[in-house]
């Protein structure tokens, strides 16, 4: 028979896991409602996040990472432009400024690519680091990292690499023919290819005797190239071959500064920018045809070497079209308007202090990043 305190001691134990047991029920059944949501909720709600709670937001439930998958594309088309920094000290971190919303983001970049040498471009959203060792080329790479998702994939480093005093140099990153796990990497300066694929591991090496190679893009499923004859090519990796286009209406670059020509492949179409002219290559009538306006696009300028030019429409996220977004300092984004007649902007980028230390440092990486591309790498058809 059981005394009065060791009945009443199980009874306690019983009502004790009658209420876990009924918290845990309840816990399930709110845990369950917002499992629940609808997707048109959970897509209302995500236009009022950035980048980082949108992350957040797909590692609730499973429910709601589905619905970040799925509907990932469309939220990141809708956000604006970042404008990725690292300075010249920088050794661990670089910094992201979001132009529509002023926020700042910092990352750390992988161990392997930490106080990298240089970055040789943007490609697909990838950013193309040579991490090249003093007097050992055979102890250096090419890193290529994806700041958003982390992917990376490593290279051998070229046998001519590029001098790091001197900017005149173009990388491509992308896929290479039906095998998606082939990866090819091609850098460009001004006579020289160079490339490789992840399944050789070899690189190649083209000359070019037409012009001073200028510029380079994916397109399209080709590799155009243009030169400083105003010629434009196609360029095949598998037969080392460069075919030039036969094209109407070509401007004179005589008498232009390279510095601020670009190839751009944006909105399934192809551009050149002549800063600050733009023109488009109408490839089904094989002409060049000079461009008035923007209309609801605005063209993005990258700086320098960076390969981060791009024509999209700023008006999702609040921008302005028919604009100039040039991006020439390592603060300050001019907004040129393509009406003359229209006042020029600027866009202040406030980056930590802490970045320049003391004295100035000069910009390891200034670059846009569209984070549309983050997810999609593009692929160069084997052919």
């Amino acid at each position: 028979m059981q005394s009065p305190s060791s009945t009443s001691g199980t009874l306690l134990e019983r009502e004790n896991n009658r209420r876990s047991n009924q918290a845990r029920r309840l816990h399930y059944k709110r845990s369950s409602f917002w499992a629940d949501l609808p997707h048109e909720l959970l897509e209302i709600i995500s236009k009022s996040l950035n980048i980082v709670d949108y992350q957040n937001l797909g590692r609730v439930c499973r429910s709601w990472r589905l619905f970040c998958s799925e509907f990932k594309q469309k939220f990141l088309t809708s956000q604006s432009p970042l404008v990725v920094y690292a300075s010249s000290r920088a050794k661990k971190y670089f910094y992201f400024f979001d132009i529509a919303t002023g926020m700042k983001y910092k990352t750390k970049l992988p161990q392997f690519v930490c106080n990298f040498k240089l970055c040789l471009g943007v490609s697909s959203g990838y950013l193309i680091m040579l991490c090249l060792k003093k007097n050992d080329v055979s102890g250096s790479c090419l890193s290529v990292v994806n700041p958003v998702t982390g992917h990376q994939v490593q290279f051998p480093c070229m046998p001519q690499p590029p001098c790091i005093k001197y900017y005149e140099y173009r990388s491509i990153f992308a896929t290479f023919g039906s095998q998606v796990q082939d990866f090819l990497i091609m850098y460009m300066d001004r006579r020289c290819l160079q490339f490789c694929t992840s399944k050789d591991n070899q690189w190649k090496e083209y000359y070019d005797i037409n012009g001073r190679l200028l510029d380079t893009v994916v397109f399209d499923g080709r590799i155009y190239i243009l030169n400083s004859n105003s010629q434009i090519g196609t360029f095949n990796p598998r037969s080392c071959d460069l075919r030039i286009l036969e094209l109407k209406f070509a401007p004179d670059f005589s008498h232009s500064f390279h510095g601020l020509i670009r190839l751009v492949a944006s909105n399934d179409q192809l551009f050149v920018l002549n800063f600050p002219k733009v023109y488009r290559i109408d490839l089904s009538r094989k002409e060049w045809v000079l461009m008035y306006n923007f209309d609801d696009q605005a063209l993005f300028f990258g700086s320098d070497y960076m390969m981060c030019s791009k024509v999209i429409n700023p008006t999702k996220w609040g921008g302005q079209s028919n604009y100039i977004y040039s991006l020439v300092s390592s603060c300050i984004i001019y907004l040129r308007p393509y009406n003359p007649e229209e006042p020029q902007e600027t866009i202040i980028i406030d980056l930590p202090s802490q970045v320049f230390g003391k004295g100035y440092a000069s910009a390891k990486i200034l670059s846009w990043d569209f984070l549309h591309q983050s997810s999609r790498i593009e692929n160069v058809r084997d052919d």
